[in-house]
């Protein structure tokens, strides 16, 4: 599967995985502050400003497979750096599959990296990733499932609309 990607594909993969990891620990705790009193994991709020990485990744390298690539060099990277938070080796999973989902989303649009796509690809990733952990881990009742399940989205739209701000601004600046 690797073998699809150039060095510069697996540079910029790694690179936006690393940062999607960096922000975590600085974003986090503002949104856990809203989501703890409620009984929801931070991540379906916060969820759609990590997930922009993974969409500017599979939008700017414009390949199949990016996005499980990034998904588990991120799960990789968060298992070694030791943020895993309460998931451990759960991560291999909860990252890979919103990485297959934005691959998947991806492959579905003719027009990937305009802001429709954008969007569709972050929320649908992001409320899978928020999904995986509040059904695998809490097991929480369909009621909150759900409301996870519509804040991830939420959330994911907020990510789609700055990944695509992000894209044309390095798009229009000719870095990519």
């Amino acid at each position: 599967m690797l073998k699809t990607f150039s060095v510069k594909d697996l540079i910029l993969i790694a690179a936006l995985a690393a940062v999607g990891i960096a922000i975590k620990p600085l974003v986090g705790p503002f949104f856990k502050i809203l989501s703890r009193p409620m009984g929801i994991p931070g991540g379906s709020f916060a969820g759609g400003f990590y997930m922009m990485w993974l969409v500017l990744a599979v939008v700017i390298v414009n390949k199949p497979n990016t996005g499980i690539v990034f998904g588990i060099l991120q799960a990789i990277g968060v298992l070694i750096f030791g943020i895993s938070g309460n998931q451990g080796a759960l991560s291999l999973v909860s990252y890979s599959i919103p990485g297959i989902i934005a691959d998947l989303v991806y492959l579905s649009y003719r027009k990937r990296a305009h802001l429709l796509s954008q969007i569709s690809i972050c929320a649908l990733s992001n409320a899978a990733g928020a999904l995986i952990s509040v059904i695998v881990m809490f097991n929480h009742p369909p009621l909150i499932i759900m409301a996870v399940a519509g804040m991830a989205i939420a959330s994911g739209v907020v990510g789609g609309f700055l990944s695509y701000g992000i894209y044309r601004s390095i798009k229009e600046m000719r870095i990519i």
